[in-house]
């Protein structure tokens, strides 16, 4: 979902009004949105001229997006029933009145949104409810959230909110980063746990607050961001879309990416040729994504990749290989950092998953397992170093069937179950993808490679289970959606 970001965050106010975190709240928020795709507009330390500016150009973009958020760090309080949001030039402590006509109104922002209600708003509000403080003795009024709108506050009306807690963030935004990246967490949910979070870290004493009345679903992360805090790369070496580097190295991974192999093989020859001491470990990484990339036209990538468990140990330094885990990470995460799910790259996926075996090189499956785990996503397979099976149980019945007078002896497979996940549709597409004009029939051992592709896994690690010999099989009719605009012919 194509999304705006409005983010605000104001420390430094006058003397006794300073703030500790809100600059390195929004900064974090900011960076995480951009990490997410989203289109961010940001201010720090905004004063009361720079309101119309800003508030302008979120107005005049909203209309090109599916989905806003507005987030604001800072001073807030309430005043005869309306909201505001302090800028750094008015004085907190010596508030009166005649202020609050220089401060942001809440009710400006949500006037924005009411003029887009088929769309998803969010509005993110980390400030007092309170006092003129992130902590103090006034607060926000109860306010309601226009249609498509989920307005969310650091704690409840009328109460208190820390402005420390969590490594240089207040509470909640150290907690709303610790969830906001997590895949397919809607956004309800995604509150819900951190008003858990910021309910235990502070004892009790703060609870968040949310108003909704979304219609729609939102996913901050529907795949676009790999989730790993610990991720060692940057940003334009795990979204290599638009890589582009004016040194040799990087001219050089872009005749890579042509696709034209008259580029490819003397820039794959011309790479392979440089030292591994004379490149840094994102150029390693993107060499190892484009290696992978171009080994299905590239002769020079086909020879690395064949003899992949050789030509990968000279980049073995200090127990890492940049470059394995670039070729790991093209195997399943695309251009955009998203997770391919099902649809791995399978050229050269024997080989390269085959090297988990080899001890210097575990660090690699390491690194691809734990990026793996946390897409929370249990029909594929996780490669390490001790293998396990991955056992497959299968449904079937035996059918005598005529056709032009000769009896024909089938199985009908009913169901095929990983983990309690029923698989059946997706394999039986597999099957019907490769022989759709003839709907062959199905041996156990090409059902086994279309299962072992499915969840990639090595082949021999496909454990089946059935009640009855599969020689002869077919799909039933009844496993297809209408999204299969064939059916299964005996």
């Amino acid at each position: 979902m194509k999304t705006l970001a409005l983010v605000l965050g104001n420390d430094n106010y006058f003397v006794g009004d300073k703030l500790d975190n809100p600059i390195n709240d929004a900064t974090s928020i900011k960076e995480t949105f951009e990490k997410l795709g989203f289109e961010v507009i940001f201010k720090i330390d905004f004063k009361k001229d720079d309101i119309g500016h800003f508030l302008l150009e979120f107005e005049d973009k909203i209309s090109n997006y599916d989905a806003s958020i507005c987030y604001f760090a800072g001073h807030g309080f309430e005043l005869d029933g309306e909201n505001y949001l302090v800028p750094i030039d008015i004085q907190v402590q010596h508030f009166d009145k005649s202020d609050a006509r220089y401060c942001l109104r809440l009710s400006e922002i949500l006037d924005i949104l009411k003029k887009h209600s088929k769309k998803v708003h969010i509005v993110i509000i980390d400030a007092c409810r309170k006092n003129f403080d992130r902590g103090g003795a006034i607060g926000f009024s109860h306010i309601q959230a226009p249609k498509g709108t989920l307005l969310a506050f650091s704690t409840s009306p009328s109460k208190g909110a820390s402005d420390i807690g969590m490594n240089g963030h207040s509470i909640y935004t150290g907690a709303l980063l610790q969830y906001i990246g997590r895949k397919r967490l809607s956004v309800e949910t995604l509150f819900k746990e951190v008003r858990k979070t910021v309910f235990n870290l502070s004892n009790g004493t703060q609870i968040t607050w949310e108003h909704t009345s979304l219609i729609d679903d939102y996913y901050f992360n529907e795949g676009q961001m790999v989730y790993s805090i610990d991720i060692p790369y940057n940003e334009k070496v795990i979204k290599d879309v638009n890589y582009e580097e004016n040194d040799n190295f990087g001219i050089l991974i872009c005749d890579l990416k042509s696709g034209n192999w008259n580029l490819q093989n003397p820039a794959i020859n011309n790479l392979l040729l440089i030292s591994v001491n004379n490149l840094d470990k994102n150029q390693q990484f993107i060499l190892g994504r484009n290696l992978l990339q171009a080994s299905s036209d590239a002769f020079g990538a086909q020879s690395f990749m064949q003899d992949i468990q050789k030509k990968i140990q000279k980049y073995n330094f200090n127990h890492q290989n940049h470059v394995l885990n670039g070729i790991l990470f093209e195997i399943y995460f695309n251009k955009y950092g998203e997770f391919r799910k099902n649809e791995t790259k399978k050229h050269y996926f024997e080989e390269v998953i085959n090297l988990r075996k080899i001890p210097e090189l575990k660090n690699s499956f390491d690194f691809i397992g734990q990026l793996l785990t946390n897409q929370q996503y249990s029909l594929i397979y996780i490669p390490q170093m001790d293998d396990e099976f991955l056992d497959i149980d299968i449904s079937a019945t035996e059918e005598k069937i005529e056709k032009s007078g000769v009896t024909e002896q089938v199985q009908v497979i009913n169901s095929i179950m990983f983990k309690g996940n029923d698989i059946t549709e997706q394999i039986a597409k597999i099957q019907y993808g490769i022989d759709e004009w003839y709907f062959r029939k199905i041996n156990e051992q090409k059902l086994t490679q279309n299962i072992a592709d499915f969840l990639s896994s090595p082949l021999k690690l496909i454990q089946i289970h059935s009640n009855i010999e599969i020689i002869n099989a077919n799909f039933a009719n009844n496993i297809f959606d209408d999204s299969l605009n064939t059916q299964p012919i005996f």
